[in-house]
């Protein structure tokens, strides 16, 4: 996952949206506040064996280092614990002693065991580390005994060992690090999660922070979950109704065609894809989608009858076209390709090639896709759509003068879409022209001054400016616009965009009005992903964890993207780890504690 993509960089770029769910900053998650954490863990070495055994032969019964003695260490001809005739332990009546003489030969065993394990002698360091943990249920005992079997190699009695320590010392954090490395080693990345969390919390450590290795072991986590959700196959579905407005209302309505055949039932069902599919409405993508299809495979029945039926291929030709689109945006690429490379051989028309282009940029084959639209263009130098979507790349690629003159000939071709208007508009504001942006908007006002885009897009830029104000009542506008209008045209973008600025500035009164909208986004377009997340994002500020998780993953699910499908689906891990936090006793105690020392120096409203 690049830095632009990664879970750290979206937090960062949406601090107060995220602040309260995580609680102590990095707790659930591993970015927001930055703690003093230690040095990644390496691989075992002789080196770092020996390193370990200094830490071991200083260490305390608190997991802490001791102050130096000037105390010669015990050697073995004075053991401070019991032995038999032959030198070694015996333990056979310590049950006896009072707890003070336990502790004494606890302590001796341990020490042995040090001297063990500085040798590098990790079996015989583990035997005495055992007997030491039978006189006395010690956590530096159980840490030391782990640190053997992480020189051995047994990471699964690391986790059991780490784990018996913790039971006993919840915040003892070198315990915490080794589990956490150790099961990152068997691949339970989540486990591993958990316990970086902690040292996130707990921030005993110095030297590096814990968020690398924490979002390693986020990424880890969320790719193979992400990876199981994928080789399951699940059935595609259409993104959000928005987008499909806003998609198709870049193509002329086309709800005819020539020699249509009221008696053909393949004629009717291609005419009643054609007239829902340009309807606007959210029923009308569902029924125009199934239509096509129907379509096709009755156009197919029928040139199977009759191969050499040209007039039959033309109609064939728009109703796989559109399957193939409709294809594409459920994202199936590879089966959409295949529709229209057979809708172009039964009858080529400037839309194939239009969508082929899309399927070769989506592909990141740049040069398949210009050569697609002059394909397009042979057959109709005046389809507005091919300068549009060519405008767009040009856009996308910061070729911005190739960009203002295709949209400026796609404007000049069909002058009542509203698109090219807008898409002119914000190419200017992204040069860096502002007075010249706002005339254009001013422009496309007049010329559409009943559209919800002018207004929904012209919020963005004021947002972008920093006048949240007038965006919030810009989106207002727009939202107005859009409930007077039949059918969909900016759909829920206006609802999204004001809740997503509400967030921006934390107040009970925003979060509350923001959540109602997020809500109101998500039943008016359930299939849209970018209402999940924000709703999701507010759901987890109220701690409705479960809420939280089951939108996140409906966003990943409904993401086209690979990255965003992976986003999607961090966000839905690290907030089942939030819920294992809160779940745990210790660590919520912790965090109220964090939380309320930050209320008090006013980190978080």
């Amino acid at each position: 996952m690049s830095s632009e993509n990664s879970f750290g960089h979206f937090v960062a770029k949406n601090k107060t949206a995220v602040v309260a769910s995580i609680a102590a900053g990095a707790t659930a998650v591993g970015a927001y506040y930055y703690y003093q954490q230690l040095q990644q863990t390496k691989q075992t070495s002789g080196k770092e064996d020996q390193g370990e055994a200094k830490e071991l032969e200083g260490e305390s019964k608190s997991g802490k280092k001791k102050k130096k003695s000037k105390r010669k260490p015990q050697t073995s001809s004075a053991p401070a614990y019991p032995v038999d005739a032959n030198g070694e332990p015996d333990l056979s009546n310590v049950a006896g002693l009072s707890e003070q003489e336990k502790d004494k030969i606890a302590v001796g065993l341990k020490d042995k065991g040090n001297e063990f394990f500085k040798s590098q002698k990790f079996h015989d360091a583990i035997q005495f580390y055992t007997l030491a943990i039978d006189v006395k249920n010690d956590p530096v005992f159980y840490s030391n005994r782990s640190a053997c079997y992480v020189s051995l190699g047994e990471q699964e009695k690391v986790v059991e060992d780490t784990t018996a320590a913790l039971k006993l010392k919840p915040d003892y954090s070198k315990c915490l690090l080794r589990r956490a490395t150790a099961n990152e080693s068997l691949g339970n990345f989540a486990d591993a999660m958990f316990d970086l969390s902690a040292l996130s919390l707990y921030g005993d450590f110095n030297g590096s922070s814990v968020e690398p290795l924490l979002e390693r072991n986020m990424n880890k986590q969320s790719m193979l979950v992400l990876k199981e959700k994928l080789e399951q196959h699940k059935p595609s579905q259409l993104p959000a109704n928005t987008a499909l407005a806003s998609f198709f209302g870049i193509f002329k309505p086309e709800t005819s065609f020539d020699n249509f055949d009221e008696t053909s039932e393949a004629d009717r069902t291609l005419v009643k894809a054609l007239t829902k599919l340009y309807e606007r409405t959210a029923n009308g993508y569902e029924e125009a989608d199934k239509s096509f299809s129907k379509a096709r495979e009755l156009y197919k029945t029928l040139l199977d009858e009759s191969p050499d039926n040209e007039e039959m291929k033309k109609k064939a030709a728009i109703a796989l076209e559109h399957v193939g689109i409709f294809k594409f945006l459920k994202n199936d690429p590879l089966a959409a390709h295949e529709d229209l490379k057979q809708a172009v051989e039964y009858f080529p028309r400037p839309n194939s090639y239009v969508y082929m282009a899309l399927i070769m940029a989506d592909k990141g084959q740049g040069e398949e896709y210009f050569e697609n639209f002059e394909k397009a263009l042979k057959i109709d130098p005046d389809c507005a759509a091919v300068f549009y979507h060519r405008g767009q790349m040009y856009f996308i690629t910061q070729q911005f003068a190739e960009a203002g003159k295709d949209f400026e000939k796609a404007k000049e071709l069909n002058d009542s879409n509203i698109f090219p208007y807008i898409q002119l508009a914000c190419l200017t504001y992204r040069e860096g022209k502002n007075s010249d942006s706002e005339t254009l908007f001013s422009e496309a006002r007049r010329k559409f001054p009943t559209a919800p885009e002018v207004p929904n897009f012209y919020a963005e830029i004021l947002a972008d400016q920093g006048d949240l104000a007038g965006a919030r009542k810009q989106y207002e506008i727009a939202a107005k616009l859009e409930n007077a209008l039949p059918g969909i045209h900016v759909g829920v973008s206006p609802l999204i965009g004001k809740a997503t600025l509400l967030s921006r500035e934390p107040t009970v009164e925003n979060f509350v009005e923001a959540t109602e909208l997020f809500e109101e986004a998500c039943k008016i377009d359930p299939r849209s992903e970018q209402a999940k997340i924000g709703l999701a994002q507010l759901k987890l500020q109220q701690e409705d964890i479960d809420e939280a998780i089951a939108l996140f993953e409906e966003a990943a699910d409904l993401a086209r993207s690979f990255d965003e499908k992976l986003q999607a689906t961090t966000f839905a891990e690290a907030s089942k780890i939030q819920k294992k936090i809160r779940a745990d006793e210790f660590m919520s105690k912790k965090i109220d504690e964090t939380l309320a020392a930050y209320h008090a120096r006013g980190m978080v409203g």
